[in-house]
């Protein structure tokens, strides 16, 4: 697969937007304009503090995933949870609304239902799965890895251990994203055990979700874990192995999650 950085205006956010991507390589083929061709696209989101660049600069994922034909698409959402947040930007719109017209306008990537595939990792762990059970119709599969399921619990559990952040607003942040702990629990946009419950009478989704057995988020995982195992309206897949919240532990996960995943182009590929 071949990196490519580029930088748009979004209209949701108002102001430019950096998106990194990873496109199929064809290596040996001789060159030709594929007008028609729409390519499945994976949404990788990043954890909290890292941006756009993250997955690539500090994994194996151009080449884990090498000779895939799909689109790999990672966008930049800073702290935001990957939410419209109560006083601040609408990244929940930028990410769902407007990135997939942007890259099938300038990618070809698929915006058909089922070609639409969204993963991400702790912070963007929760945003995928938010984003997919917001709208089980679109995408095909799901992966949480080490999924801060709960901001708040979250930090709890990372104060906890000993970590330390070097932001200094965590904590201030998600309460401006959600507007506090008791709208956010109460929240059935935000709340992730509430969306799973409106999964019923629509499309079955297929989730892949991992955490290492040292992350400090283990435990908030494990509840995570038994709830999705008891929706009916989820295909749900967990991995456990040694390891903390960490690189090596996510890099470990990549090719097992996709290919769970089975991203596949699923309409003619003729069709205009």
């Amino acid at each position: 697969m071949m990196p490519a950085t580029f930088t748009h205006r979004s209209y949701y956010l108002g102001m430019d937007m950096p998106v990194t991507v990873l496109l199929p390589d064809k290596q040996n083929v001789v060159p030709a304009l594929e007008n028609e061709r729409r390519y499945p696209v994976l949404y990788l989101l990043h954890g909290h503090g890292d941006d756009n660049t993250a997955w690539l600069r500090k994994s194996r994922v151009e080449m884990t995933l090498s000779g895939r034909e799909f689109i790999i698409v990672m966008p930049c959402a800073h702290r935001s949870f990957y939410t419209n947040a109560k006083a601040g930007h609408l990244f929940f719109d930028y990410i769902t609304k407007e990135l997939p017209m942007v890259t099938a306008n300038t990618f070809h990537a698929s915006t058909k239902p089922k070609e639409q595939y969204i993963a991400g990792l702790s912070m963007g762990g929760y945003g995928a799965l938010k984003i997919a059970f917001s709208y089980p119709e679109i995408y095909a599969a799901c992966g949480a890895l080490s999924a801060a399921v709960d901001p708040y619990q979250s930090w709890e559990a990372i104060k906890n251990t000993g970590m330390k952040f070097t932001v200094p607003d965590c904590e201030e942040n998600t309460d401006r994203v959600f507007g506090g702990e008791e709208a956010f629990r109460h929240s059935e946009t935000d709340n992730i055990y509430k969306l799973a419950g409106h999964l019923q009478g629509k499309e079955t989704l297929r989730v892949y979700h991992a955490c290492a057995l040292s992350d400090p988020l283990y435990v908030l995982n494990q509840e995570l874990k038994s709830a999705l195992e008891q929706n009916s309206h989820i295909e749900y897949h967990y991995e456990e192995c040694e390891g903390g919240h960490d690189w090596i532990f996510w890099d470990r996960q990549i090719e097992a999650m996709v290919n769970f995943m089975r991203i596949t182009t699923t309409y003619d590929q003729n069709e205009s």
